[in-house]
């Protein structure tokens, strides 16, 4: 059995307002310029995703993102709970400027996929509640990659799947 430490501190892991905002693409950085969130999206993507943080305290976080410019991007995500964080996790997630919606309870290492279509702009709306009503850390690795359209033709050697984290 691995370190509880020992796979994240080899890994980038972003603060709260990336963290959050990579549910549904829009990279919530302190603001800055449109062009500049676009490039940091765009980062996230080629990278395959990232590893998020998100403080719980007394079982529950949430988060609000600022409307940030998405530019209509497609993409085919994946969101698991790191192995190190215990028990049953629900998160809802909602674009409010959009129709995208997540609502699901998972447990370390469960892949949870989904898609998403944004429109020009994104508004995250994130609720978070643990089954243990302590303080803790939330790991989350979501993965992301573009959504094609027509999808490319299926090569089991060029395939990363996203619900997998890189190596360390």
């Amino acid at each position: 059995m691995q370190d509880r430490k020992t796979p994240l501190r080899r890994l980038r892991i972003l603060p709260i307002g990336s963290a959050a905002a990579v549910l549904f693409l829009a990279p919530a950085l302190a603001p800055s310029p449109a062009d500049a969130q676009v490039l940091n999206l765009l980062r996230a993507i080629g990278d395959g995703g990232s590893w998020v943080k998100l403080p719980v305290e007394e079982g529950r976080a949430s988060y609000r993102s600022p409307a940030l410019p998405v530019a209509g991007i497609a993409v085919d995500g994946c969101v698991r709970v790191w192995v190190g964080n215990k028990g049953a996790w629900t998160l809802r997630a909602q674009d409010l400027l959009g129709e995208a919606k997540l609502a699901v309870t998972t447990e370390p290492d469960k892949p949870v996929k989904f898609e998403f279509k944004a429109g020009f702009q994104a508004q995250l709306d994130l609720e978070v509640e643990w089954s243990e009503s302590g303080d803790t850390d939330l790991y989350l690795w979501v993965g992301l990659a573009l959504k094609q359209d027509p999808p490319p033709e299926e090569s089991e050697e060029d395939e990363r799947d996203i619900c997998e984290p890189p190596p360390p």
